[in-house]
């Protein structure tokens, strides 16, 4: 099957559904209205009546809303001018606050150096009063450790295997042709 056969298919599907459910609905809504007419039949109340009714409520709430839109014009006129007010009375507020926090920014600043200062000077005499630390420990351990790793080093150096003993001499090696033989070659 192919993937536009499939899709084809799957649009055909959902038109069916949702045709399906719109038809479904509207016969819904007829039964509705055929079930609310029986009952309001039953009261005596005839479809006219409830149109008027309806027609009367409509109206009624229009003239609310007209009269609460007048309200709410004169309200926002109302309440636009003493925003204004209040707007120009912050701006002028908001003035005065900005040139104080200038200057109380101003006054932290040099507070601010003068104890910075007092805090390295505070620092400063600590470190002198406070006992320097004695390195010659130190020193003394490293040149112990050398020493220990001279001495080490020293006992397992390979040792030296005399072959002959010095008193004696060694004795010539004899010369064949104004040439000394190599150690390859047998001596004849």
């Amino acid at each position: 099957m192919d993937e536009v056969d499939v899709m084809t298919r799957a649009g055909e599907n959902v038109g069916k559904a949702v045709g399906t459910g719109l038809k479904a609905a509207r016969q819904g809504v007829v039964r509705a209205g055929h079930v609310a007419e029986v009952k309001l039949a039953e009261r005596g109340i005839t479809a006219d009546q409830v149109r008027g009714a309806l027609v009367e409520r409509a109206d009624t709430l229009m003239g609310k809303a007209e009269d609460w839109e007048k309200q709410t014009r004169r309200s926002r006129k109302r309440l636009a001018k003493k925003s204004a007010q209040t707007r120009s009375d912050l701006m002028g507020k908001a003035e005065v606050v900005r040139k104080e926090v200038k200057k109380a920014a101003k006054s932290a600043r040099k507070d601010a150096k003068v104890r910075a200062k007092e805090i390295r000077k505070a620092a400063a005499q600590l470190g002198a009063d406070a006992p320097k630390r004695r390195r010659w420990p130190w020193v003394l351990g490293l040149l112990v450790a050398a020493a220990a790793a001279g001495y080490v080093a020293m006992t397992r150096r390979p040792q030296e295997v005399h072959l002959q003993e010095e008193d004696q001499v060694p004795h010539a090696e004899p010369v064949l042709n104004g040439q000394v033989p190599s150690q390859k070659e047998p001596i004849k």
